[in-house]
């Protein structure tokens, strides 16, 4: 892998909504959601909505749409459910979905932080791997908490990258990359920091559960080209020794020994 390739990996790996050709990250997106791992820590994130009670649902970046669809199928008839996501990539395929399912559900594009809502229009939101893409994190809990209604539950799934692990022999470059990867990005802490953001917005009743979730070898490689990429263009690792720990991770793989993964912390609460 030279640095130009590495570059070209960088560029293609942009919002979704800029790349010439998505259906790649959308195929890594479904791969990713298959994982016994993710497929647990959904199945605990439903169990928290509590569907069976709810009367208008809100999924907060619900990308290609699979979980609205879902929470669709399990909640009362004629109750609502709304999908959000910045991206019209996502929100098309989303709408593609559905109805395809056969699934009541809406999808629009809009940002969480100015969800196109009037007060109290949900009694149930589900946000999951979300606020890990956002830039002011506070805001759009403020903006969960403003379109759900005086008792609405509210779930929340998100990642804490500082908790990656990875096998690898060497720990000096390992930790640096790993470290890089949660400082550079936009909330790299936010699974730890989900129960006192959602105090802080003033919901209650806030419980949390941590759910250790491997990584799969090749979609770690995938979400892993933009961060190399950047290591190498600010210098933090030269080319070669991206390379070189690259092609002893991929060695491990090859010989069965590929270990990773990471921890993500799902919270529920209520508004007071």
């Amino acid at each position: 892998m030279s640095v130009e390739a590495i570059g070209a990996d960088l560029r293609a790996f942009a919002a979704v909504d800029e790349v010439e050709d998505p259906l790649p990250l959308i195929r890594a997106l479904d791969e990713g959601k298959a994982y016994p791992g993710m497929r647990t820590a959904e199945e605990a994130v439903m169990a928290e909505l509590r569907l069976e009670g709810a009367a208008a649902v809100l999924d907060v970046g619900c990308g290609l749409g699979a979980d609205a669809i879902a929470m669709a199928g399990r909640v009362p008839q004629g109750a609502r459910v709304t999908g959000l996501d910045l991206s019209r990539t996502m929100v098309t395929e989303a709408r593609l979905r559905a109805s395809r399912a056969g699934a009541a559900v809406s999808f629009e594009v809009g940002s969480a932080l100015e969800l196109p809502f009037g007060d109290g229009d949900f009694d149930r939101c589900r946000a999951q791997t979300l606020l890990q893409h956002v830039p002011d994190a506070p805001r759009a809990i403020a903006e969960i908490a403003r379109v759900l209604r005086p008792g609405g539950r509210a779930v929340a799934f998100e990642f804490d990258l500082g908790t990656t692990v990875l096998d690898h022999p060497d720990r000096a470059t390992t930790r640096t990359i790993l470290d890089y990867v949660t400082d550079a990005a936009l909330q790299g802490w936010i699974g730890r920091q989900l129960p006192r953001l959602y105090r802080e917005a003033g919901f209650t009743e806030v419980a949390v559960q941590p759910h250790p979730v491997p990584n799969d070898f090749a979609f770690f490689l995938f979400t892993m080209r933009r961060p190399l990429a950047q290591l190498v263009k600010d210098r933090v690792l030269t080319a070669r020794q991206v390379v070189a720990w690259k092609h002893r991770l991929e060695q491990l793989h090859e010989d069965g020994h590929y270990l990773g993964g990471t921890t993500g912390y799902l919270v529920s609460a209520v508004k007071a």
